[in-house]
């Protein structure tokens, strides 16, 4: 998993290195599985929760979904992704 910080820009008209008010910042994973991007998790930093949003139409059913930390996202997905199993073994 890979994390990305984003942070809002200068509002217009002042330069980047104003001391500016706290803006708060995004903070963004990448979630694969495998060599596959599944999606991605991000919350502002007044959020609680991580929002996923699919990269790939196979985890398109976790699209929206709200995850406590990137790492319940992430098992999700893994979950999503699994074959599935016989229900009745032979």
């Amino acid at each position: 998993m890979v994390q990305v910080q984003t942070f809002a820009p200068a509002p217009q008209g002042r330069p980047a290195t104003a001391s500016l008010p706290s803006l708060g910042a995004t903070q963004a994973y990448v979630i694969e599985i495998g060599d596959t991007q599944a999606g991605l998790v991000s919350r502002a930093a007044d959020e609680r929760f991580f929002t996923f949003i699919a990269a790939s139409s196979a985890f398109h059913r976790l699209e929206g979904q709200r995850f406590a930390t990137p790492l319940a996202a992430e098992q999700a997905a893994r979950l999503l992704a699994a074959p599935r199993r016989a229900r009745y073994p032979i």
